[in-house]
């Protein structure tokens, strides 16, 4: 069965498919908020479940916000439970805000994410930064539920990690510097 959809309808039905995908990077309460894609293009493959949005695409759900060249959206099957998104760039870009209030940061020249697997691996001078604490490799890879980051060089090149003690600090402790008595 064959038929044509408008514009509209084609820009929301990308645009769950882009939602679909978000909620595991988010902070609490971002996933309840509407994905906007801004971008000079888009494609949309009913069959294949593919959404491609190219020309400067600027993504964001509540404090998220990913640009990139290129954004590419992947629903195996109609399965939004295996939603794929990868984002390309020169480099592409994300943001987002942590429960915690600290943001945190990154580039590289492709982001690649598996809501089934809550993975995420940038790869292509990738660098994640959370306020002046960073790691720069060929690939990071994420675990999100998990909170397991691996860092990759390759040949030639090292991971360079960079740790802002007082930020790893344990906050537990009042800010004039006094220990809590027990």
């Amino acid at each position: 069965m064959k038929f044509k959809m408008n514009n509209s309808l084609k820009l929301l039905t990308a645009s769950l498919l882009l939602a679909a995908s978000l909620p595991a990077l988010a902070l609490t309460g971002d996933s309840d908020k509407p994905v906007n894609v801004d971008s000079e293009n888009q494609a949309l493959d009913m069959q294949g479940n593919v959404a491609t949005f190219t020309g400067k695409v600027i993504v964001t759900q509540g404090s998220i916000k990913i640009t990139a060249d290129k954004v590419v959206v992947t629903r195996p099957g109609g399965d939004s439970n295996k939603t794929i998104v990868d984002a390309y760039g020169s480099p592409a870009t994300f943001y987002q805000m942590q429960d915690n209030g600290k943001p945190v940061q990154g580039h590289a020249q492709k982001m690649h994410y598996e809501l089934a697997k809550d993975f995420v691996e940038l790869t292509g001078n990738a660098y994640l930064e959370q306020l002046d604490s960073n790691v720069k490799g060929d690939r990071i890879t994420y675990l999100v539920k998990e909170q397991k980051m691996q860092a990759y060089g390759s040949t030639g090149k090292r991971v360079t990690t960079v740790l802002v003690p007082s930020q790893l600090q344990d906050k537990s402790t009042p800010s004039n510097g006094q220990k809590k008595s027990n």
